[in-house]
C-alpha cells in the first residue's frame, strides 16, 4: 500500500534525455510475465487473493515513450478479478537513480495515458531496482499557486528492492519462487563488480533453485532469469561451469540437468570466439614475420607461434612494430616504444 507520508512536488520541468536503461530490466520483464501470480503473492498478497489466476493475465503493449522518446520497458497486464471485473495493472521498472518528483511525475503520466488508451482504472506499481533512486512516498502532488494547497494528488505503490538487503535468509525461507528473483537482484547490489563474490552468490542461488522440487519448465525459466541478472566475466563463467557441475553431482541436486544451463552455452561461445581470435592473430603475425624477417624465421619461431595464447600473440604483434630483429619480437615483455 502507499506510504502514508506525503511528498509535495512542483510541476516537473523538462530534463535532459536519460541514459539508456541497464540490461537489468530485461530479466525483470520476463520474471513478471512468467511469474505474475507469485509476484503478487510476495508483495501484495491481499490483492493477489482477489485475482482469478485461472484466467491467464493478458499482457498489453505499453506504447508509452520515455523522456528521451524511446519505448520504455514497463509491463502492463489485464487481470480478471474473482468477481468477474477486469482491471489494468501497470508495472513500472525503475533502474537508474532518479529524483522523487521525476519518478512521481512519470508514474502519473503513464497511469493517465494507460487509462486513456484502455478506458479502465489502472493500478500503478513502481519497482525500484536501484538504491540510488530517491523515493520516500508514492505520491505525485501539485500545489495551487494561489491557494497554496494541493489541487491534484496521484498515489501509486513502490516496491523498494534494496529494502530487502540484509533479509536474504528470510527470503530463502519463503515458499515463493519470486523470492529467488529478488535474491538475484540483491546479489549484485553494492558488490563493486566483485566477480568472485558474484560467482559464489550465483552458485548459492542455483542450489536453492535446483533443490526446491520445482517443475522442469519453472526451473528453466528461473535459471535463465538468474543467469541474466548476475553477469560474470568469461573467466568466472567458466569457473562457475565447473563448480556447478561438481557441486550438483556431489550434493545430488534433484532438479539438476545440464540441458537448462544457458551459461554453459555462453561459455562455449566464448571459447569459440577465443579460438577464432587466436587463429586470426597467429595467421597475421606469421605473414608479417615472413615479410619483415624472411631469412631469420626458423622452425623454433613457428613452434612458439603455434603454442602461444591470444594475449601473448597480441604482445608479439605489438613488439613487431618496433623490433630491430626477430628475437625482439618474441621478447617476454612489451618493447618500449620510442
Amino acid at each position: 500500500m502507499p506510504d502514508d507520508s506525503k511528498q509535495i512536488t512542483q510541476p516537473v520541468s523538462s530534463k535532459k534525455p536519460k541514459k539508456p536503461r541497464k540490461e537489468t530490466d530485461g530479466p525483470w520483464k520476463d520474471a513478471l510475465e512468467f511469474f505474475l501470480e507469485q509476484f503478487f503473492a510476495l508483495f501484495f498478497p491481499d490483492w493477489g487473493k482477489q485475482i482469478n489466476w485461472k484466467k491467464k493475465p493478458k499482457a498489453l503493449t505499453p506504447d508509452l515513450p520515455d523522456q528521451s522518446g524511446t519505448k520504455i520497458c514497463d509491463r502492463i497486464f489485464e487481470v480478471e478479478l474473482l468477481n468477474g471485473e477486469k482491471e489494468i495493472i501497470f508495472l513500472h521498472l525503475e533502474i537508474q537513480g532518479q529524483k522523487q518528483e521525476e519518478l512521481s511525475h512519470r508514474m502519473m503520466t503513464y497511469n493517465f495515458g494507460t487509462h486513456k488508451k484502455h478506458g479502465k482504472p489502472v493500478v500503478s506499481i513502481a519497482i525500484a531496482l536501484d538504491k540510488k533512486l530517491v523515493c520516500s512516498s508514492g505520491l505525485f502532488e501539485q500545489i495551487h499557486p494561489f491557494k497554496n494547497e494541493p489541487y491534484l494528488q496521484f498515489w501509486y505503490d513502490i516496491i523498494k528492492i534494496w529494502s530487502f538487503k540484509g533479509r536474504e535468509e528470510e527470503l530463502k525461507k519463503k515458499d515463493n519462487i519470486f523470492a529467488l528473483v529478488v535474491l538475484a537482484q540483491l546479489a549484485i547490489m553494492d558488490d563493486k563488480n566483485d566477480q568472485e563474490l558474484r560467482k559464489h552468490k550465483k552458485t548459492a542461488l542455483f542450489r536453492e533453485l535446483f533443490t526446491r522440487g520445482l517443475k522442469k519448465d519453472i526451473i528453466e525459466k528461473l535459471y535463465k532469469i538468474i543467469d541474466w541478472l548476475i553477469p560474470l566475466d568469461p573467466k568466472h563463467m567458466i569457473a562457475l561451469q565447473e563448480e556447478i557441475k561438481q557441486t550438483a553431482q556431489t550434493e545430488n541436486w534433484p532438479g539438476w540437468d545440464p540441458v537448462y544451463v544457458n551459461t554453459f552455452e555462453q561459455v562455449g561461445m566464448i571459447k569459440g570466439r577465443e579460438k577464432g581470435r587466436q587463429e586470426g592473430l597467429r595467421s597475421v603475425l606469421d605473414k608479417q614475420l615472413r615479410r619483415r624477417f624472411p631469412h631469420d624465421i626458423t622452425a623454433k619461431h613457428l613452434h612458439l607461434l603455434e603454442k602461444a595464447d591470444s594475449d601473448t600473440l597480441a604482445m608479439w604483434a605489438e613488439n613487431l612494430m618496433d623490433a630491430k630483429n626477430i628475437d625482439e619480437v618474441f621478447a617476454t615483455t612489451h618493447l618500449a616504444h620510442s
